[in-house]
This record gives structure tokens, C-alpha cells and sequence, in this order.
């Protein structure tokens, strides 16, 4: 009969990370919501506009980014103060876009009346 194995930690207990790769993983989660908030530009240049796709990144944050740091926090890896910072970097990364998103409407309202 084959026996189990150990478990490699106990129920609660968490096994600890170097910090190095906690921040490395948080850093790679970044790079991620700049890709999709470029990705959303892209979008926005192709329909002249927007807004609704500020809702729509904040959304992907909210449903994926978030539960996956606030994660984070639960294990132990990181305190409620680098969460905070990490959903303050998403929230610049969604104004960001949202300035982005009003130019292009400016410019197209510019453009649009002086062809009256």
C-alpha cells in the first residue's frame, strides 16, 4: 500500500515566499494592466473614443488583478499598505487612459466643427 506524503505545509500555515519574488510577481501583474490599458487605447483610436472603456479595464482590475494581490495579503505576503498602492497604480493606470480617451474626443469635436 502506498503511503502519502507529507504535506509541505499545514492548513493555515502558509509557506513563506522571498520577498524578491512576491514584488517580482506584483511587478509582472503591473506589466499586465499597462498592457491592457494599452490595449484599450488602441481601441479607443480605432473608435474615435470612448469612455466606456475606463469601465471596462477597471472591470478586468476588479475581476482579476485584485482578488489575485488581495491574495497576497490574506497569505501573508504583503501588508494592506502594498495593496493599497498596487489598486492606486490601477486606478492612475484607468485615469490615464480616460485622458487619453477625452483628447480624442477633443480632437474629433475640433475637427467635427469646421466641417459645419
Amino acid at each position: 500500500m502506498r503511503q502519502r506524503s507529507k504535506p509541505r505545509y499545514v492548513l493555515g500555515k502558509v509557506p513563506q515566499l522571498p520577498k524578491e519574488k512576491v514584488l517580482a510577481e506584483i511587478e509582472a501583474v503591473k506589466q499586465m494592466i499597462v498592457g491592457w490599458k494599452e490595449s484599450y487605447m488602441r481601441q479607443a483610436d480605432e473608435l474615435g473614443g470612448g469612455m466606456f472603456l475606463c469601465e471596462e479595464l477597471w472591470s478586468e482590475v476588479r475581476e482579476l488583478a485584485s482578488p489575485y494581490i488581495y491574495r497576497m495579503v490574506m497569505c501573508g505576503y504583503i501588508t494592506i499598505e502594498e495593496y493599497d498602492e498596487f489598486m492606486g497604480f490601477c486606478a492612475s493606470q484607468v485615469e490615464e487612459l480616460g485622458d487619453y480617451i477625452k483628447r480624442i474626443e477633443s480632437s474629433q469635436e475640433v475637427g467635427d466643427a469646421g466641417k459645419v
